[in-house]
């Protein structure tokens, strides 16, 4: 910034140093066709016009460019300066990082074997307690249709006794036999009281 404006003060100097070498110069060429004597004293003070010229502008303008340009020149090693610790910093992050990446890949491994495992334990668990269920919902179904079966033949046998006792008792009152068949009805009461 300070240098774009010390340059932009010193174009006019620029420009007018390098009119007076034009100027110089066509001096010179003029020159020819005079005298050497003339000559040389016309190139004498075309080149001191030069040179003062020049000495006034790098006495006046020079310091406070190179200043300006020393000041940036600073600046900016102090900031190189300052990346370069910051990179030092994250490559000696990187390598301690790089030293440990062997252990920390063996701790995730252990870790993630640890949880598998408590994760395959609880999975048997579970499914060992389901196991479990399910038997003893299938015993209690088996109980409970054993009963209903239980009852059923109980059932389909009492039925079929009293068709049997029923066909008899018809086959017996068919035959006349009255007086049997309720003395036998009387016993078989009298022990089922007993």
């Amino acid at each position: 910034m300070r240098s774009s404006r010390l340059l932009r003060r010193a174009r006019p100097i620029v420009m007018a140093c390098a009119l007076s070498l034009f100027a110089s110069m066509s001096a010179m060429a003029q020159s020819e066709e005079s005298s050497n004597e003339s000559l040389g004293t016309w190139k004498l003070i075309n080149f001191l016009i030069f040179a003062a010229l020049f000495g006034w502008f790098l006495f006046k303008f020079a310091p406070r460019f190179f200043q300006a340009r020393s000041a940036d020149i600073q600046k900016a090693i102090k900031d190189a300066t300052g990346l370069k610790i910051e990179a030092d910093f994250r490559y000696s992050d990187i390598d301690k990082k790089m030293a440990t990446l062997s252990e920390e890949v063996q701790k995730i491994r252990e870790q993630g074997q640890r949880e598998m495992q408590s994760e395959h334990e609880r999975v048997q668990n579970q499914t060992r307690l389901e196991l479990q269920r399910i038997r003893q919902n299938a015993a209690n179904e088996i109980d409970a249709l054993r009963l209903e079966a239980a009852g059923r033949v109980q059932q389909h046998t009492a039925k079929a006794a009293l068709a049997l006792a029923e066909r008899r008792l018809q086959e017996r009152f068919a035959q006349g036999e009255p007086a049997e068949l309720m003395d036998d009805f009387v016993r078989l009461v009298e022990r089922g009281k007993n």
